[in-house]
């Protein structure tokens, strides 16, 4: 059997048939796999749209499984975006497949260093802490239990909780690492992952670590016939494609944190739990600086001033803003002499303690078991003097492109960190020069790509297609489930109008139809915010009517997504209300989720600069940044809450949409029509608790 005999395996008498006696056959699938193979053999650019239980992870595995196995030189790559759908693939769809089929490759998970447990700076940290290596209650007695019998040191599979104090004594760092005069390099679970990595043939990854590898060959001028972060490799598969711009942007923005600085600053001064001695106390004795670890101190010091008050004037800044973020365009920068005057004072305070540290690293002669201490302090110079050329990038207003410059703030409990924040406006350009024009061939596939638009507006965001050169290939593949008959589309034309969405009459028509719809279910509802504040409130107002009818309330920022879903899914009545990440990735199938309530229609935020000045780029060429991208992109995201319902074919459910908008709006149609053609009803609020139970229990 070779790659040109896919109908073999998904035919409706083929080899997932023979294997799987509850196999379905879908027309879909195969076509989906026909397509890759297609892609593979000519060398293309594919965009597929798959509906839920086409089944394509299969599709895709079996294709790049027989290139793989008939040409042992080439390598496949499969980036997803949620490591919920890495360990699907790596834990549950491809031994299945590989069982079905008969056949072998080797497959590795490759993550991000940051992932895994570094021995030496572990072994640094027990012997800087002996008496707490040695308190059985301890963390510390307990990692270094695990570090003796876990395979990985993967911190996914660390089975108690770990702080964030330790983890980040402890994890792979790649700037703190040197293989050359690391002892433990042999034993090292990240090279040892890498070493994996490099025999399989098949490599599943995420968004992060496939762009990190991208853009770091686009700016050594490596081809991928070369091995560097990830393995040399020539075909690419995208899954959950319809997140690549934004993942994109959120890793290729430049960013000064004054959190970050300030917290790479500590690490060199001041002592902790884990580290009793500052690297500059552990350092100083060995010292031929004349000006010595004073000279470093001094610096430090001197930075910390100016960063406060580089913080005082953007906290300044945001308190008018509500906090908010703020988009900086060009007519502002008359009104921002106070920011640059501070910004370049930190900047020349940064790199004056580079300076002081570089010369204070020369002049020092440490012993060999040292020289992974003298080495940090020097990263973390570094990692200052990266984030202050951000600052000197952003007050540079005479070389300002096409990027967008922002002020954002995070807030940490009680603190705010603020944050200068340099965007590209659009990602397209790098994508292609770095992924899309580099590979042999680019699968990219998600359950929403298509807005009846043959992927014009998700293709146009992400550069393709870059040439006329080059095929090009698309395919919907609609969902096989019957969703006419086994999904209740609700849509009521009274709901109030969201613009003021926290007024009491907006607030006590929110509660009172989320209470009645699902208590109409029985629970097993799933409610999608897109303001956490909203969540908040009505969390806050139904909790109590929940309680007295036996209903289990579980709220997002309670606990872990991992834990809430699994909470989720094994309360058969509970209610699970959630925002932003769980309109997509939730698979709940069977009777445990028969009720998913959309409060409000996805818009992004009008607040989010980066997603204004791309709006504002459109209005601006003459098109309608609304039209051409905010409604597209709610619509996109629409797609993906209303497809956490069904998601087996044996699967029964209500949608239940809270916004008039879709209804009293013209847009509102452009929205209905992206969604699968299911049962429709509209009337009044009063009617839907009726209508809910009248569908789920006839």
């Amino acid at each position: 059997m070779t790659i040109n005999d896919v109908e073999k395996i998904f035919d409706a008498d083929g080899l997932l048939f023979q294997h799987f006696p509850l196999y379905e056959y879908r027309e879909g699938q195969l076509l989906m796999a026909e397509l890759i193979r297609r892609s593979y053999e000519e060398d293309a650019i594919a965009v597929i749209e798959a509906g839920t239980g086409i089944g394509k992870s299969f599709a895709y595995l079996a294709v790049a499984l027989f290139h793989a196995l008939q040409n042992p030189d080439e390598r496949s790559v499969i980036a997803t975006s949620t490591i919920n759908l890495q360990r699907q693939l790596v834990d549950k769809d491809i031994p299945a497949l590989f069982a079905a089929l008969d056949m072998e490759c080797s497959v590795a998970l490759a993550v991000g260093r940051a992932n895994y447990l570094c021995i030496q700076r572990y072994v640094q940290v027990k012997e800087a802490s002996a008496l707490l290596a040695q308190d059985p209650t301890g963390e510390l007695y307990k990692v270094g239990a695990w570090v003796q019998e876990t395979p990985t040191g993967l911190f996914a599979e660390y089975p108690h909780p770990l702080s964030y104090e330790l983890r980040s004594e402890i994890f792979c760092d790649p700037d703190l690492c040197n293989p050359q005069t690391c002892s433990y390099v042999h034993e090292c679970f990240y090279f040892k992952a890498r070493a994996r990595w490099s025999k399989a043939r098949i490599i599943v990854t995420n968004h992060h670590l496939l762009f990190s590898d991208a853009r770091s060959r686009l700016e050594g001028d490596l081809g991928y016939d070369e091995e560097h972060i990830l393995p040399s490799y020539n075909r690419l598969i995208i899954d959950e494609a319809h997140n690549i711009e934004a993942n994109a942007t959120e890793f290729f923005t430049d960013i000064y944190s004054s959190k970050g600085l300030l917290h790479q600053a500590s690490r060199i001064q001041r002592s902790s739990r884990y580290t009793p001695n500052s690297l500059l106390e552990q350092l100083s004795p060995y010292s031929e600086d004349p000006l010595g670890v004073d000279g470093i101190i001094e610096e430090l010091v001197a930075l910390n001033a100016e960063v406060q008050a580089l913080d005082q004037y953007l906290l300044g800044v945001f308190s008018k803003n509500h906090y908010q973020p703020v988009l900086v365009t060009a007519e502002h920068q008359g009104r921002l002499g106070t920011f640059k005057e501070l910004a370049v004072e930190v900047a020349k305070k940064g790199k004056a303690l580079s300076k002081r540290i570089f010369e204070f690293a020369q002049r020092c002669k440490v012993p060999e078991e040292l020289e992974s201490r003298l080495n940090e302090l020097v990263v973390r110079s570094n990692r200052i003097d990266s984030m202050v050329e951000v600052l000197l990038s952003f007050t540079d207003y005479g070389t300002w492109g096409e990027e967008v410059h922002w002020f954002n703030s995070e807030r940490f409990g009680r603190d705010i960190s603020v944050e200068v924040r340099i965007t590209p406006l659009s990602v397209a350009p790098v994508l292609v020069e770095a992924l899309f024009s580099k590979l042999q061939t680019v699968v990219s596939t998600s359950a929403t790509l298509d807005l009846h638009d043959e992927f014009e507006f998700w293709a146009k965001r992400v550069g393709l297609p870059y040439t006329d050169e080059r095929p090009f290939f698309k395919g919907t593949f609609a969902s096989p489930f019957e969703y006419t008959t086994h999904l209740l589309l609700i849509t009521p034309e009274d709901a109030p109008l969201p613009a003021k969405e926290l007024e009491e009459e907006y607030l006590a028509y929110m509660s009172k139809t989320v209470l009645e719809a699902t208590l109409a279910s029985g629970g097993g509802a799933l409610v999608l915010f897109t303001s956490y504040a909203l969540l908040k409130e009505l969390r806050s107002r139904l909790s109590e009517a929940y309680e007295e009818a036996g209903l289990l309330l579980l709220s997002q920022g309670e606990l872990d997504r991992h834990t809430l879903l699994r909470t989720f899914v094994g309360e058969r009545d509970s209610v699970l209300f959630a925002t932003s990440s769980f309109w997509e990735g939730v698979d709940a199938p069977g009777d445990t989720l028969r009720l998913v309530v959309i409060t409000k229609l996805p818009f992004a935020v009008p607040s989010d600069p980066v997603f204004k000045a791309r709006c504002d780029a459109i209005d601006a060429a003459g098109g309608s940044g609304f039209f051409e991208l905010s409604l597209k992109n709610a619509t996109m995201k629409l797609k993906q809450g209303f497809g956490r319902l069904i998601r087996s074919s044996t699967d029964r459910g209500v949608v239940l949409i809270l916004d008039s908008r879709l209804v009293q709006r013209r847009y509102g149609q452009f929205m209905l029509r992206s969604l699968p053609e299911s049962f429709h009803q509209t009337g009044p609020s009063d009617s839907i608790a009726a209508k809910i139970e009248r569908f789920l229990f006839p």
